[in-house]
């Protein structure tokens, strides 16, 4: 089991239930989460800092490409540039469905 990411601990994270158990808990293995569900309800807590969260699945092969581009200033732009600028951003940032290269440069 993994150890908590806010206070380190190694027996303290437990997996979340939410809804109405229909019995006793194993409050070793599981933590009550509450009655209403969401789609981005935690899964994890720590009973013994109270973090919530999840923890990612990663793998060290697996590469990770994060996409910026360089902002302008807006000041001084009427709406109709703003709108045109924010339509030439996205497709910057979408590549106009051209895809990525494995280096993170945009396919040409």
């Amino acid at each position: 089991m993994k150890s908590c990411p806010t206070c380190n601990s190694s027996d303290g994270i437990r997996e979340i239930i939410y809804g109405m158990p229909d019995g006793p808990v194993d409050e070793d293995r599981y933590a009550i989460g509450g009655c209403c569900v969401s789609d981005n309800d935690p899964t994890l807590k720590c009973i013994e800092c109270g973090w919530k969260g999840e923890f990612k699945k990663s793998t060290y092969d697996e590469k990770k490409v994060i996409h910026m581009v360089k902002l302008e200033s807006t000041e001084g732009m009427s709406d109709s540039d703003i709108d045109e600028y924010a339509k030439k951003l996205w497709g910057k940032l979408t590549n106009d469905g051209k895809g990525w290269n494995d280096n993170g440069d945009s396919k040409s």
